[in-house]
């Protein structure tokens, strides 16, 4: 599902592309490298995450069944790259982000079918009579299907942010939009995972919630990075939008001459 995700985001981004000036050879150039470096960065992020249970079984660390990564990791990891060839290719880096990131939304929401048929990343118990509610292996309640929330809502997003790339105003507007959307999506996705068992030999949580001096907290530390997000997209929005200065748009605009 990664796989498939990866090349339904990779068409989207290529079919953009020209609107942006750039050649799908580039996009593509930068879409594997983004792709290897986001699962590496996945994979850990997701290590370091649960550290407490790796530092015991180190002879998992570097197993190549990458079991356990993490949405947060990759999206760093796979802009770190995107940032790198854009340096060396002396291409726009907020141009390459606006292109990826509707792609990057709709990878996640083809992605996130695999975790609901991988068996993980699923929501806490629902009623028994809930109609979409889905078994887990050795668990004989029903539970929110998490994964499938989370894929409708970066779906919603996806619309929306192609919505607004019609009348893009400024570079960088897509991708901001972008930050605040997804981290949106993941903060309420969290809701329906927290706290919730993984059925897995370690019996690790599936999202944990924070602990200071002895007190847990009602918030994950994956919504902490999710409200992160929110707020840097939100900063990138209007930092993006003021550096756009009102004359340059006027003079972009074209005259009509009266004859």
């Amino acid at each position: 599902m990664i796989v498939l995700g990866f090349l339904a985001g990779l068409f989207l981004a290529i079919k953009r592309a020209p609107k942006y000036n750039i050649t799908p050879a580039q996009v593509q150039d930068v879409a594997f490298y983004a792709l290897i470096s986001g699962i590496l960065g996945a994979r850990i992020v997701f290590i370091a995450q649960e550290w407490g249970y790796y530092s015991a079984h180190l002879n998992e660390v570097f197993s190549l069944r990458f079991a356990g990564l993490t949405s947060f990791g990759g999206l760093f990891f796979g802009l770190a790259s995107i940032a790198i060839w854009c340096r060396r290719a002396k291409v726009p880096f907020l141009v390459l982000c606006d292109i990826f990131a509707p792609a990057f939304l709709l990878a996640h929401a083809i992605g996130r079918v695999g975790c609901l048929l991988n068996g993980c990343c699923f929501g806490g118990v629902c009623p028994a009579n809930y109609p979409v509610g889905i078994h887990i292996a050795g668990d004989e309640r029903l539970h929110h299907p998490a994964q499938i929330y989370d894929s409708l809502m970066n779906l919603v997003a996806l619309g929306l942010v192609l919505q607004v790339e019609k009348v893009r105003a400024f570079a960088g507007q897509i991708f901001a939009l972008f930050m605040m959307l997804h981290g949106l999506a993941r903060f309420i996705y969290e809701f329906w995972r927290a706290g919730t068992a993984e059925q897995v030999a370690r019996g690790a949580a599936s999202s944990t919630y924070m602990v200071i001096s002895g007190h847990q907290l009602p918030i994950t530390d994956a919504q902490v990075m999710a409200l992160v997000m929110i707020l840097a997209g939100g900063i990138m929005y209007f930092l993006f939008a003021r550096r756009t200065q009102p004359e340059a748009r006027v003079a972009a605009e074209p005259k009509l001459e009266v004859v």
